[in-house]
């Protein structure tokens, strides 16, 4: 038997991460020595915040439809949860200490990248198990996220 949430979930947990990512840049574009680099974060922590309006903004067009509450939402929120614990920041305070305690910019820059990697696990496994019909949000939520990575790379490159 298949489990399925909605994408109800998937959009709490990417406010969850938007959230600690936008932690992380802030911190990051205030230690930054370098201005192309601080710019990049500051900018970065910037698309987090739309980011985050746009998933309140998807979650509470999503809180009106029935069809988006799961069948057992307590177990719903523990499966999601433990795969957040697993895999991300476990909240501002912590994506704070992590961009403080980067040795470089460079380092800044791969934990960013991580990050964002592993945010995009994050949501490519929620495409197995959202609805069918809600896989296209959850696409849009992954689109986004790539393009965070391209941006980090392309600033790397120019770093090393």
């Amino acid at each position: 038997m298949s489990i399925f949430f909605s994408v109800r979930e998937a959009v709490e947990m990417a406010i969850s991460t938007e959230r600690s990512g936008q932690a992380f840049y802030q911190t990051a574009s205030k230690l930054a020595r370098e201005k192309s680099l601080e710019e990049l974060f500051r900018g970065l922590a910037e698309e987090e915040e739309k980011h985050l309006k746009t998933f309140q903004g998807f979650y509470d067009t999503l809180k009106e439809r029935p069809e988006t509450t799961p069948y057992n939402w307590e177990e719903a929120k523990l499966y999601l949860k433990a795969l957040v614990d697993s895999r991300f920041f476990t909240g501002p305070d912590t994506a704070i200490n992590l961009a403080r305690e980067a040795k470089d910019e460079l380092e800044a820059i791969d934990s960013a990248i991580n990050f964002e990697k592993d945010t995009l696990l994050f949501f490519y496994e929620m495409l197995e198990v959202v609805k069918p019909g809600d896989r296209d949000l959850v696409k849009k939520i992954i689109g986004e996220e790539k393009k965070h990575i391209r941006r980090l790379s392309t600033m790397k490159g120019k770093l090393t």
